[in-house]
């Protein structure tokens, strides 16, 4: 017989538990790695890099921890020195190398699996945990209850059925109240982790100011085919090869809930029922803006069976897309097509009706603030102000090209045809620069290009079921200090 569930009811959780106050010292023991891009100037004492860019000048005693601690040396027991470690963390200037801490003598972590459908899938995902964590497996209302119990109790799962299908976030949720220890693993029925998952997650729990940690999702081996080796290079959940404090406006926005670990407290009512998608985003969003952190630890991977035959590509993609219009109206000014300044958006308006200076008087704009913004703090400061303004347009352009590929592709009548696909062209050449895919150029080109198409069908379908068109909009890029 299936355990109970607890009662039925949506959940629309409105915040989580409030982080704990004040700053946080590095647990001891703990080390630090420069984080990606950032640069180490004047032999220490200043570190640049960080998203939004920031500049740090380290004191005489600062620059001898930075120097000790990039020779592979611990943070110490000292309460400045784990307050300093802690500030380099904060600023996105260094990604942790938490030490394996010990361990309490019962489970300290509980793995919630919510399942629709495809006992095999379940088997893999259940056969690939070794840890002897307990599991909760959560059915949600699939058709064929007995084989996916039947999986379960094979490896002593709690298995809880729901009567009816709710969506994942209520299967979660289930598995989050019927829990009892303080640390909280969900990991989807069509992932295989790691046979020892979640294993060196549960370090950065340790640090007392994070409320979620997450792998790498990365696309499974046994597909093949264009759409499998794309995924395996763009994939939806796949964040990437560099570590990240995740936060909006940051390198990593979100993390997916296809595999978390997340401190159970902090979680209060956790997932938001009424999203079917995008309720990952929605809850890494809610415990930043209640001052907890949240981390992301490429270096565990789990892999994930994507879909990749191409409708059932394509609607995927299409329904993540989907989720925008209401993550919107729940974190307003976060999920714009693009961000542009209004000079900004003069400026690229201009170069799509045919006029391409304002784009050049922009960037050098952007070179003169930079510079003033860093003179007498760095070492050729007008060099390096000019490199970060090219890179900052070559952004916009980017951006705008998957704007135009994408939600704006109604509008793209009105850009002259060759600067349009002038356009396209360069973000398909700089994402396949930087992708390096195991695919031909075209084919790379094409499943880029449907890519970009299924964004904009969903941003409109989710803004036409709202009745909400603000997702469609730019928007004026935030400050620094509510970034």
């Amino acid at each position: 017989m299936p355990a109970p569930a607890p009662p039925a009811g949506r959940c629309r959780p409105v915040g989580m538990a409030p982080a704990p106050a004040g700053t946080v010292p590095v647990p001891t023991g703990w080390r630090l790695r420069l984080a990606a891009g950032v640069r180490v100037l004047r032999a220490g004492q200043v570190l640049l890099g960080g998203s939004p860019l920031r500049s740090l000048t380290l004191s005489a005693r600062g620059t001898t921890l930075l120097i000790g601690w990039l020779a592979g040396h611990p943070v110490s027991e000292d309460r400045a020195e784990r307050l300093l470690a802690r500030r380099l963390l904060d600023a996105g200037l260094a990604d942790p190398d938490p030490r394996a801490w010990p361990r309490p003598s019962g489970p300290e972590v509980t793995i919630v699996v919510p399942v629709y459908g495809a006992p095999d899938r379940l088997q893999s995902c259940l056969a690939a945990l070794a840890g002897g964590w307990p599991m909760i497996v959560v059915d949600d209302g699939s058709p064929d209850g007995p084989a996916i119990a039947t999986v379960a109790e094979r490896f002593g799962a709690r298995y809880v059925r729901l009567p009816e299908n709710r969506g994942a976030s209520a299967a979660r949720n289930v598995g989050l109240r019927l829990a009892s220890t303080p640390l909280i693993a969900f990991l989807d029925a069509d992932c295989c982790p790691p046979p020892d998952f979640p294993g060196a997650l549960l370090d950065h729990l340790a640090d007392p100011a994070l409320a979620l940690v997450a792998p790498r999702i990365v696309t499974g081996a046994r597909n093949a085919g264009r759409i499998a080796r794309y995924e395996r290079v763009r994939s939806a959940l796949d964040m990437g090869p560099a570590p990240a404090l995740v936060r909006p406006y940051g390198l990593v926005w979100y993390v997916p809930s296809a595999a978390m670990v997340a401190r159970r407290d902090a979680l209060l009512a956790g997932f938001d029922e009424e999203l079917r998608l995008g309720e990952d985003v929605d809850l890494v969003w809610r415990l930043h803006d209640a001052g907890w952190q949240v981390r992301y630890d490429p270096r565990i991977a789990v892999a994930h069976e994507d879909r990749v035959r191409p409708e059932a590509w394509y609607r995927r993609r299409v329904g993540y897309n989907e989720s925008v219009a209401p993550l919107l109206r729940r974190h307003p000014e976060r999920v714009p097509v693009l961000f542009l300044s209004p000079l900004a958006a003069f400026a690229w308006g201009a170069a799509l009706g045919g006029v391409s200076w304002p784009v050049a008087v922009l960037t050098a704009l952007r070179a003169v603030r930079l510079r003033r913004a860093l003179a007498g703090r760095l070492p050729r400061a007008g060099t390096w102000a000019a490199k970060a303004a090219l890179d900052i347009t070559v952004r916009e352009a980017h951006d705008l090209g998957r704007a135009v590929a994408g939600p704006w592709a109604p509008l793209a009548s009105v850009v002259e045809r060759r600067r349009l696909a002038l356009l396209l062209a360069a973000m398909i050449v700089r994402d396949w620069r930087d992708d390096r895919p195991p695919l031909d150029l075209p084919s790379y080109a094409a499943l880029r290009l449907a890519d970009e198409s299924s964004r904009g069908v969903g941003i409109w379908l989710g803004c036409l079921r709202a009745w909400d068109f603000r997702a469609l909009l730019p928007r004026r890029p935030p400050p620094p200090s509510r970034r």
